[in-house]
C-alpha cells in the first residue's frame, strides 16, 4: 500500500518537471532583457559627476589577509544601466586570483545620457569580458547614433560587505546609482598599482573608471517577474527530480 501511495507521485513529478524545465529555459533568455525606453528613469540622463570635493587621504584596505593601498584620485557619483558585467570570482576568470587582487570583485559596463534617451542600446550587443567591455552595433545609423562617451566599464572595489552584496546583486538591465571615488590601488608596498580613468572620453586600455564604491543602489531592477520565475522553476525542477530518482 506505501508503495503504491508513492509510486503516485511519479506522474505528477514528471508533469512538474517538465513545466519547471520549460519555465527555466524561457525565463533564462528573458531575464536579462534590457528595459524599454519608456523604463528608463529620468535622473539616468544625467553625466556622472567627478569632483576633487571631500577627497580623503590615500588609506589602506585588507582583503583575504592581502592589504591594499588605495589613493583617491576624485570624487565620483554615476547613475546608469548596466549592460554587461563580470564576476571577478567566476571560473573563466584567471587574472584576478594570479594578481591577489580579491578588492575589485566585479565590472560593469554601464550607459547614461543621450545613449539611453534614443534607446540606441537596444539595437546594440554588449559583453564583458576581464577588465573589458566590448559593444557592437549591426549598422553605420547605429554607430552614428550611439555616443561612445556614454559608456564606462566600471572596475568595482566595494568599501564593505554592505555594499559588496549591493555590487553583487546588481545584474543587466538595472538602473543603478553608485557613488564613491576614482583610485588607482595596489598590493602594499608592490611598485605595480591598478589606475583608473578620469575622462570619459578615452578609449582602449586604461580607459577604465577603478571606483572605491562606498554607496550602491539599485534604483530600479530590470524584469523581476522573470528573475523570480528563473529561480523557483530551478526549484521546482529539483524536486521533481529528487522525486523521480529516489521514489
Amino acid at each position: 500500500m506505501m508503495e503504491q501511495k508513492f509510486s503516485g507521485l511519479r506522474k505528477p513529478a514528471k508533469i512538474f518537471l517538465a513545466a519547471a524545465a520549460a519555465a527555466f529555459a524561457l525565463s533564462f533568455f528573458m531575464k536579462d532583457r534590457l528595459p524599454a525606453r519608456s523604463a528608463i528613469l529620468p535622473d539616468l540622463l544625467q553625466e556622472p559627476v567627478q569632483t576633487k570635493d571631500d577627497l580623503p587621504e590615500p588609506f589602506d584596505v585588507t582583503r583575504k589577509g592581502v592589504v591594499y593601498a588605495v589613493e583617491p584620485l576624485f570624487s565620483y557619483e554615476l547613475r546608469g544601466m548596466i549592460v554587461s558585467y563580470h564576476h571577478a570570482g567566476s571560473f573563466t576568470d584567471t587574472s584576478h586570483e594570479a594578481w591577489k587582487d580579491y578588492v575589485n570583485v566585479k565590472d560593469i559596463c554601464v550607459l547614461w545620457g543621450s545613449n539611453l534617451e534614443t534607446g540606441v542600446y537596444a539595437r546594440m550587443k554588449f559583453k564583458n569580458r576581464d577588465f573589458t567591455c566590448f559593444y557592437r552595433y549591426p549598422d553605420e545609423e547605429t554607430g552614428r547614433l550611439f555616443k561612445e562617451d556614454g559608456l564606462s566599464n566600471n572596475h568595482l572595489l566595494p568599501a564593505d560587505a554592505i555594499v559588496s552584496r549591493a555590487v553583487m546583486r546588481a545584474r543587466k538591465g538595472d538602473q543603478i546609482h553608485l557613488k564613491g571615488w576614482l583610485v588607482s590601488y595596489g598590493i602594499k608596498d608592490s611598485p605595480y598599482r591598478r589606475m583608473s580613468s578620469t575622462t570619459r572620453h578615452d578609449r582602449g586600455n586604461g580607459a577604465c573608471e577603478t571606483i572605491f564604491v562606498s554607496d550602491f543602489e539599485i534604483l530600479r531592477a530590470a524584469n523581476p517577474e522573470w528573475r523570480t520565475l528563473h529561480k523557483l522553476s530551478l526549484v521546482v525542477a529539483v524536486l521533481a527530480a529528487a522525486i523521480l530518482i529516489f521514489v
